[in-house]
């Protein structure tokens, strides 16, 4: 027998049939991954009210879209982007979209978030999630934010006139133990039409207060308003900070002593959003009935001063005559006071006098008296609307006595010239002219420039115009980023970032993986804040994609990476530094782009 011929034939039989339970196992393993589902879930079931929460919708082995949560009373729900993540585990591969959902909460108190019905290949499915919020470890006794953190505005008049100042005053009240960073932005809430120019808001002051047996911190802003037409004008900004939060390194050290979790812990600023209690004011017309024809638009309380000089002139000399008007009111509306027009002397057009004094305006006007017969300047009166006593008020000054003198009359006399027939002789005087120097020998010619004609010198002289144009430029760009806050953040934004990269670079060396994706995640914050002029906060995936479209796929990456690694599933440690190497080439690489677009 061929016994070398039939082990052969066994092995042979043996390898196919390992070969096809092999296959039978692929084919096992892709209809496995062929299995669709969706998923509902939340990082934590528990939190506090200052903390917030991540939901994600998970679409395993299929695709869908960003599901609309119906609205929760006390919760706040923000889409935040949609990510995808593969992974292949004992040769089953799965693939996932999901969306991610910041929740955060405005008061205590158990809740349910949805149902709602996701669509996806292959079916849809009711999906829900449960969320308790109880009151944070420093506040026992705060059931809602409204508790902890609050603003109210005010206004200093109930009823003032078209064009009277009036003070508004908005003050945050922050319960102890909540941090915030001390920065502050009003949204929206302030009339469109009727203000006299844009609200200037500044902090004004911080004080302590309590409250109901509860001690607040008072920050107090200010900023004073006028109108332009009479009516109901509605104040009732928001209010948007950020507040500090320590939370704890998401990387275990194997300590459980409290110590060492203070020590490694980290903190992290979330943007809050106050509402305002709603302020009306209503505005009041100046009346017609009584208003003296030397009326010329103040509305407030004012002085009124008047002087005149010189007070001793010849016929056709000029009178300066200087008006001031001092006070509280719309001291910039006001047109200057009008002198009576006479035959006897020219009067010329009132300008505006510069003066340092934000409550006083200045006025000067020249007059010419024609003939010695003028013996006083008319009397000057400024009429305004009192805004205590609500009637007019009229201030006069004058008249002013003056001493003008008579210019003599001139005979006009006509010179005429008769031609001279008389011929003048030339002689020669010889030596009567003494020359101051002694005529040269030698004539010589030179070659050599003057002093004033070379080229350092016409250098020299071109140099003053150069340093002029030099301070001008430099005086005009300070302006121009003065009052101009777009654009001056819009120079700071590569700066901002460029310092953020490189503490992301450090904690890469460092293999700081929070430190880093934090990094990353303010790197984005400061630039596209500073290039798109948002306010703390208002930073997000789709605030970025109106203004860069070109860049969508790569932003929409950084976004939804970050906030992954930030609040949701750490990359596999294995590859975890080649991933944060790539994340941080592809940001410097987009925000690259995204410096070169004009917008």
């Amino acid at each position: 027998m061929n016994f070398e011929g039939i082990q052969q034939g066994w092995m042979a039989r043996k390898l196919r049939n390992s070969i096809f339970l092999v296959l039978c196992s692929l084919f096992v393993s892709a209809g496995t991954a062929l299995a669709a589902d969706v998923q509902m879930t939340i990082d934590r079931e528990l939190i506090s009210l200052l903390d917030r929460a991540v939901l994600k919708v998970e679409f395993i082995n299929a695709s869908g879209k960003a599901l609309d949560i119906p609205p929760v009373d006390g919760l706040k729900i923000q889409y935040q982007g949609q990510s995808s993540e593969t992974r292949i585990v004992n040769m089953k591969r799965t693939s996932k979209v999901i969306h991610t959902y910041i929740i955060t909460p405005s008061k205590v108190g158990d809740y349910t978030i949805g149902p709602v019905t996701a669509h996806y290949k292959g079916g849809e499915k009711e999906l829900s999630a449960q969320l308790r919020v109880i009151k944070p470890a420093d506040d026992k006794e705060a059931q809602e934010i409204s508790e902890l953190m609050y603003s109210e505005i005010t206004s200093d008049r109930d009823a003032p006139h078209v064009h009277e100042p009036f003070n508004l005053t908005l003050k945050v009240f922050i319960r102890d133990g909540v941090q915030i960073d001390g920065n502050f932005a009003l949204r929206g809430g302030m009339p469109e039409n009727g203000m006299d120019g844009e609200l200037q808001w500044r902090v004004t002051g911080r004080d302590r207060a309590e409250i109901d047996g509860s001690i607040f911190t008072v920050h107090t802003l200010t900023a004073t308003a006028k109108t332009l037409t009479a009516g109901t004008f509605t104040f009732q900004p928001q209010v948007q900070m950020n507040v500090i939060i320590p939370r704890q390194n998401r990387r275990s050290y194997g300590f459980d002593d409290p110590f060492f979790g203070d020590f490694f812990g980290r903190q992290e600023t979330r943007p809050f959003v106050l509402d305002c209690n709603k302020l009306e004011v209503d505005v009041r017309a100046v009346p017609m009935a009584g208003r003296p024809e030397s009326f010329t638009g103040g509305v407030g309380i004012f002085d009124f001063d008047v002087e005149v000089g010189p007070k001793q002139v010849k016929a056709g000399e000029p009178i300066t005559i200087k008006t001031r008007i001092r006070g509280e009111g719309n001291l910039s509306q006001i047109t200057p006071p009008t002198i009576e027009e006479s035959h006897e002397f020219k009067l010329y057009d009132a300008r505006t006098v510069a003066t340092d004094n934000p409550n006083e305006v200045k006025f000067e006007q020249v007059l010419i008296p024609k003939s010695d017969s003028v013996t006083n300047v008319p009397a000057i009166s400024f009429s305004y609307f009192n805004t205590k006593t609500t009637d007019f008020r009229t201030i006069k000054q004058g008249p002013f006595p003056i001493s003008v003198e008579a210019v003599p009359q001139q005979t006009a006399q006509v010179i005429a010239t008769v031609p001279s027939t008389i011929q003048q002789e030339t002689k020669i005087l010889g030596r009567d002219i003494v020359y101051l120097k002694p005529m040269p020998t030698v004539w010589s010619r030179t070659t050599e420039l003057p002093w004033y004609r070379k080229i350092t010198f016409q250098a020299l002289l071109a140099l003053p115009a150069l340093l002029l144009l030099l301070v001008s430029g430099s005086t005009a760009r300070r302006n121009r980023l003065s009052n101009n806050v777009a654009l001056a953040r819009r120079q700071q934004a590569p700066k901002a970032a460029r310092k953020q990269v490189q503490l992301a670079e450090q904690a890469l060396r460092k293999r700081d993986e929070a430190a880093f994706y934090e990094a990353l995640w303010n790197a984005m914050a400061e630039y596209f804040g500073h290039r798109l002029n948002l306010a703390p906060g208002e930073v997000s995936m789709q605030a970025v994609l109106k203004s860069f479209p070109a860049e969508q796929a790569a932003i929409e990456t950084l976004f939804n990476s970050v906030e992954q690694r930030r609040y949701g599933i750490k990359p596999d440690r294995s590859n975890s530094k080649d991933e944060m190497k790539a994340l941080l080439n592809q940001l410097t690489t987009t925000l690259k782009k995204c410096e070169r677009i004009k917008l």
